[in-house]
């Protein structure tokens, strides 16, 4: 509380400094002058959505969860504001999509998944939300999706801004944010930029004593709750005038949510912090990252005077190269190809005594070819090896092809097809009795194809419609089974097929986005 009462006292401070919001622009380039180029440009024929700059500006101050919930088809449970929140994408489950940041996997090893409760928006600068199979491009977990979450330098102005914000909510929900961004040319040959955050939410759930009744008549007591929540984040890059680009991402969170925290007989506390850094050199088209993560959870009931203790740390080191061949701005050839290491370290008190180890390692290559400007391609290779384990081979191929191109209208048929796979959690192989160390990995089989019609209407505004039919077909499926005291095993089967339609309005000023989406599961 004292970490966050002087958040709210910097933040009284800061709050006549200037907000400035920088929106995206969309602008045609050849890409022989990108030096990197990013996952999502060989996904070609999936749905991918690109949240806009300025948009997750002004809600830098709710959760990732709550975001999305407004401003995409994806679907959350949540048990109320600053409790457990998990995703589900195109009839998956939570542990079948995939978070990244910057590039690496950060859901927690001991469960696959991430509470998206415990992710703020100003905790990165751009999000691109990608649907259906993606496991060639990004790896495990993306079975039934991923988001990707990137942190970005800003050399525009040079100076410091700052940044500050707070907000309260009539249940005392609070919360604040205060932050610096600041740019420095160094000499001639450097640039040096940066963003410093800090932020904080306390969620009380003060709804009080009285029973609510919902529509059917029913009354209910809603259970009391109150959760912390803070962290930093530290982003630092210093690029050279030849592109050659250093970069340093740190985020560290520490959340505590309590259960009926009056009641000390029905407590129940649970504690999580993470701790992340990356560094990566952007040398030319080669990028070396390596990294560490250590996540941390710890649950306890009543006087929490004996909680059960989870203590997973990653060693990360990831290497890959771009080449291109690119003969103009609508024709030419893109290739990716890489390499990563994870090591995993777990300290888990459900796993026994001894300490419990896995090694992986990733090997992909994405093609992606522009035949002209109406025809796209994208053939991508990945094959992942784990300690003690089989993961399949995961190919994919994508192809969108613009059937109609004039003047400010396009439309334009993606189509995709791609296996994908999912390594089980380090609770699914190694939690005592209950665990399976033989327990199959999950593969999909996963087909969509759609039509987009984007219309440009002035200067200032952009329609767009979408519709996408997808068949996502997963064979060992895990599962908690209930019948056999919850030990895990593999289903045979599951399908998940559906479709979606989006229209969405967009102009320079204002953000208007209408979703219409419909997804059905079959077991």
């Amino acid at each position: 509380m004292a970490v966050f009462r002087r958040l709210i006292l910097i933040t009284i401070t800061l709050c006549f400094c200037k907000p400035q919001v920088y929106a995206q622009k969309e602008l045609s380039l050849c890409e022989v002058t990108v030096k990197g180029v990013r996952p999502e440009r060989f996904m070609v024929g999936q749905k991918i959505q690109d949240l806009d700059s300025a948009n997750l500006s002004k809600n830098s101050y709710v959760s990732l969860a709550d975001f999305l919930q407004f401003n995409s088809p994806i679907s959350f449970k949540s048990y109320g504001a600053g409790q457990l929140t998990s995703i589900s994408m195109r009839g998956t489950s939570a542990n079948h999509t995939a978070l990244l940041w910057n590039g690496i996997n950060i859901n927690f090893p001991s469960l696959g998944l991430t509470d998206f409760s415990t992710v703020p928006v100003a905790a990165f600068d751009q999000m691109t939300i990608q649907y259906g199979s993606a496991a060639s491009c990004v790896g495990t977990d993306a079975v039934g999706g991923s988001i990707q979450l990137r942190s970005t330098p800003q050399f525009k102005s040079e100076g410091i801004h700052a940044l500050a914000g707070f907000r309260y909510e009539s249940s005392q929900n609070y919360s604040s944010q205060v932050g610096l961004r600041f740019y420095k040319a160094l000499q001639k040959e450097w640039k040096f930029s940066g963003k410093t955050l800090l932020y904080g939410s306390v969620f009380n759930n003060n709804f009080g004593t009285q029973a609510i009744s919902n529509k059917k008549g029913r009354t209910y007591t809603i259970e009391p709750s109150k959760t912390d929540q803070m962290g930093i984040v530290q982003d630092l890059f210093l690029q050279k005038n030849n592109g050659d680009l250093f970069s340093l991402n740190v985020w560290i969170t520490d959340n505590n949510l309590t259960i009926q925290p009056e009641n000390v007989n029905q407590r129940e506390i649970t504690l999580t912090k993470a701790y992340r850094v990356l560094g990566s050199y952007q040398i030319g088209k080669t990028l070396i990252r390596s990294g560490f993560i250590r996540d941390i959870t710890d649950f306890g009931r009543a006087e929490n005077t004996n909680p059960s203790h989870t203590e997973i740390d990653r060693y990360i080191l990831r290497a890959e190269h771009d080449f291109s061949w690119i003969k103009n701005c609508s024709k030419g050839t893109n290739l990716k190809i890489g390499s990563e290491i994870v090591r995993f370290s777990a300290n888990v008190d459900g796993y026994g005594s001894a300490l419990k180890t896995e090694n992986r390692m990733d090997f992909y290559a994405l093609l992606r070819h522009q035949f002209n400007a109406r025809w796209s391609s994208s053939l991508n290779l990945r094959q992942a090896l784990v300690t003690k384990f089989d993961p399949p081979f995961t190919p994919s191929f994508g192809v969108e092809y613009a059937i109609f191109q004039k003047g400010n209208t396009k439309i334009s048929l993606p189509a995709n097809v791609s296996l994908s796979y999912r390594v089980p959690t380090l609770n699914e192989r190694f939690w005592v009795n209950l665990g399976n160390p033989d327990i199959k990995p999950e593969k999909g089989f996963n087909k969509e194809m759609g039509i987009v019609w984007l219309q440009k209407i002035s200067n200032t505004t952009q329609t767009k419609f979408g519709a996408t039919v997808f068949h996502n077909l997963i064979d060992n499926w895990t599962y908690w089974n209930p019948d056999r005291n919850y030990k895990v095993e593999n289903l045979l089967q599951v399908l998940a097929k559906g479709f979606e339609i989006e229209a969405s309005l967009k102009n320079k000023s204002n953000f208007v986005d209408i979703i219409i989406f419909k997804q059905q599961t079959k077991f």
